[in-house]
């Protein structure tokens, strides 16, 4: 006999999360499966447990920058298994308060990977389900890579569950996975290569603000290979070898090389084609209100396919919800959606690009400088930064901005709400700032 509830939600993270405390504190039986621990990929395997790293790597870097200036004295370095253990004891606490969590709303919980037996049934483990609604929020995997040794690679998992830091690392890719990890494992002391499809990093950001932290990756001893697909990957006696390039002609030793060149929705193991859910090029067909082909079935975070953000995965969950208790009317909002990749120093941007602007026709002006010399950066040794903002003509909104800098990603987050409601430039400058902060720094960026 099956178990029946009014809406079940596949994942148990950021968006499944969301969607599932709202709905069942609208009154509807709720069920959240979950085929590995509580409390999805932010929390376990994403963001939180590589913010614990990265900030470690940060303040270390930062007191390096500061030692000459500042009159610091002694050397500073990372004790690898001993910020291994305090990560670990950040995520350790994540699945049994997840499910205390869930528990005490009167959710029920479901372990097991899930699979669709019809349009609104699935299994889920042996335990057959049957819903009104079904919510995937299954997360993402690594995108599949088709090369010779492939299976030989680590992925982003791997690094952060290191109980020891391997002496040389390579990295696939140029996105946020590779740059943020690059950055953390030269800070402690790895010998670090990052390899590049083509020729640019983090391609969702200012290319000429991207340039500025391609400079800081350098001086942080990590070289990075453009135009350098993988080749292949052999074992070695001393670890793996890495040839990259068209022809294989870069050559890289390395003790462990990890995948790093973006993630895809993780469908794997749901047989979607079972509930009449359309998938294409790997994602899921969606419309409008998040919702699948089959009218039963919605998707939200990084199952979804759109961005693979926190932050809107939890908007993409209240979405969901809002759309199964009240019928499709709400829509995801992505104009103003803040991003950072936590380098050292960190760069966030939001809103439009130069390029995006450009190919949409839309009219800009742009204030943009590098190698910044304000004395909010230059009295903590920051050697390289820079921002490019671009503006309605005459002074009109903010349109997008990107910035390298201490707490760039604050800086954005301001920008972002300035833009959300609709300041002008010459409002946002009546605004009255915190100073010396770099909140107030944006009056510059501005100015």
């Amino acid at each position: 006999m099956p178990q029946r509830f009014d809406v079940l939600v596949i994942g148990s993270g950021a968006a499944g999360g969301t969607a599932a405390r709202i709905l069942k504190a609208a009154g509807l039986s709720v069920a959240v499966a979950e085929a590995g621990p509580f409390g999805g990929t932010c929390a376990l395997r994403g963001c939180e447990p590589k913010k614990v790293l990265a900030e470690t790597a940060h303040a270390v870097a930062r007191v390096r920058e500061m030692a000459k200036l500042s009159g610091v004295r002694g050397d500073l370095s990372i004790h690898w298994p001993t910020l291994a253990a305090r990560k670990q004891y950040y995520v350790d606490r994540v699945p049994p308060w997840s499910e205390k969590n869930y528990e005490s709303l009167g959710i029920t919980l479901l372990r097991g990977r899930a699979r669709f037996t019809g349009p609104s049934s699935m299994l889920v483990g042996d335990t057959s389900v049957e819903a009104g609604h079904i919510i995937l929020a299954t997360g993402s995997r690594p995108q599949p890579l088709n090369f010779p040794g492939a299976d030989l690679l680590a992925v982003s998992d791997d690094f952060l569950n290191l109980k020891e830091l391997p002496r040389r690392i390579a990295f696939i890719g140029g996105g946020y996975i590779s740059m943020e990890f690059a950055h953390i494992a030269a800070i402690a002391g790895a010998t670090v290569t990052m390899t590049v499809r083509g020729d640019r990093c983090l391609k969702r950001f200012d290319r000429d603000v991207v340039a500025q932290l391609c400079d800081a990756t350098a001086e942080l001893g990590v070289e990075v290979l453009y135009n350098t697909p993988p080749h292949s990957i052999v074992k070695t006696p001393t670890g793996f070898l890495l040839r990259a390039g068209m022809d294989g002609e870069h050559e890289i030793e390395a003790d462990m090389v990890v995948h790093g060149a973006g993630r895809v929705p993780d469908l794997e193991g749901l047989d979607p084609s079972a509930a009449d859910v359309a998938v294409k090029d790997g994602k899921l067909v969606l419309d409008g209100f998040l919702k699948a082909t089959n009218p039963l079935v919605y998707a939200a975070g990084d199952a979804a396919g759109v961005y693979q953000l926190t932050p809107t995965a939890v908007m993409e969950g209240r979405t969901v919800a809002a759309n199964i208790l009240r019928g499709d009317h709400a829509n995801p909002e992505y104009a103003f959606v803040p991003s950072a990749t936590f380098t050292h120093p960190t760069l966030a941007g939001v809103g439009l690009s130069e390029e995006q602007a450009k190919a949409a026709g839309v009219a800009y002006e742009v204030r943009m400088e590098l190698g910044l010399d304000w004395s909010e950066l230059t009295r903590l040794g920051i050697g390289h930064s820079g921002y490019k903002a671009l503006l309605e003509p005459g002074g009109g909104r903010l349109l997008g901005l990107f910035y390298m800098g201490e707490d760039a990603e604050e800086v954005v987050n301001a920008a972002a709400l300035c833009m959300r409601q609709g300041l002008t430039v010459s409002q946002i400058m009546d605004m009255v700032w915190a100073y010396p902060s770099f909140g107030y720094t944006l009056r510059y960026m501005l100015s």
